[in-house]
């Protein structure tokens, strides 16, 4: 043990061990104002403590903001799957009550029609661009039968094509397939015409005159309805309306182009025309007297 005071590095941290606890003796007892030393250190050491209180309040008001951050993400992550629930229940019933619409006015159109309808819808297209058919879901098990007439309230839809027991296809009057044609007439003169499937575009069709060569005065924006002349639709159902008048180099107007009142990429809910029931026409009467 003597070799530890003969070695002058361990005579030096005993001193400063015992200098600090005299320092600490000194400093812990009671005295009018703090000494040399203690004001020294103080002085010191009250920048370096600011510093720290400023961090440690730094990092405090930090913990609390994450803290109400991941409160906030919580409760906006519970508003926003209730949004989405309120959403998706919102656009379930205006589903519904568009739906309920569109029964009600079909039960509406159906009820306020002389002839017996049988309501349906369809259930698929045909893809080809040739012929322009849909199948809906009723057939011969429903009363349809082939050639029927069908209509929905815009105006002529089409005509039944085959038959199955629980399906029909539907052709559609824009086919253009040969004896695909309606009897009609035209609104504003009278002139009776033949509107047939196919037109310049798809989705129009053919109007010309059903007696004479030329129409005699014939306009764009004319409406055109179903005729006497009609074999399956019953009269006074909109066809279309003209939207083109195709002129020869005599100036004459031999055929037209006329677009669907019924628009047939939405259809929806149609009827067939089971039994066709034509109101009586009241003759007008004769103006002047005598034979």
């Amino acid at each position: 043990m003597l070799h530890l005071f003969t070695d002058r590095r361990y005579l030096l941290v005993a001193l400063i061990i015992l200098i600090i606890t005299w320092g600490m003796f000194v400093t812990s007892r009671e005295r009018p104002r703090e000494g040399k030393i203690e004001y020294f250190f103080n002085t010191a050491m009250a920048p370096l403590e600011s510093v720290f209180n400023r961090i440690g309040g730094a990092i405090d008001d930090s913990w609390r903001t994450v803290n109400r951050l991941s409160r906030l993400k919580v409760d906006n992550d519970r508003l926003r799957a209730e949004n989405s629930r309120l959403k998706a229940r919102q656009a379930g019933l205006d589903k519904l009550r568009a739906e309920n619409n569109r029964l009600r006015e079909a039960l509406k159109f159906q009820q306020s029609q002389p002839h017996e309808l049988i309501g349906a819808e369809p259930i698929s297209v045909n893809p080809s661009n040739w012929y322009h058919t849909i199948i809906i879901n009723k057939g011969a098990a429903d009363g349809i039968g082939k050639n029927m007439a069908v209509i929905n309230p815009e105006g002529v839809v089409g005509r039944i094509g085959e038959v199955r027991s629980n399906t029909a296809e539907v052709i559609l009057i824009t086919d253009p397939r040969e004896g695909n044609n309606v009897g009609g007439v035209v609104n504003r003169t009278q002139d009776l015409v033949i509107v047939t499937g196919g037109g310049f575009l798809q989705g129009e069709c053919t109007v010309k005159p059903a007696v004479e060569t030329y129409f005699s005065s014939l306009k764009k924006g004319d409406l055109v309805y179903t005729g006497e002349t009609s074999e399956i639709f019953p009269r006074g159902i909109r066809i279309g309306r003209v939207i083109q008048v195709s002129r020869g180099a005599n100036k004459l107007a031999s055929k037209a182009v006329l677009k669907p009142a019924v628009h047939l990429g939405k259809l929806q809910m149609i009827f067939v025309i089971k039994t066709k029931r034509d109101l009586p026409v009241t003759p007008a009467p004769i103006s002047g007297g005598g034979e």
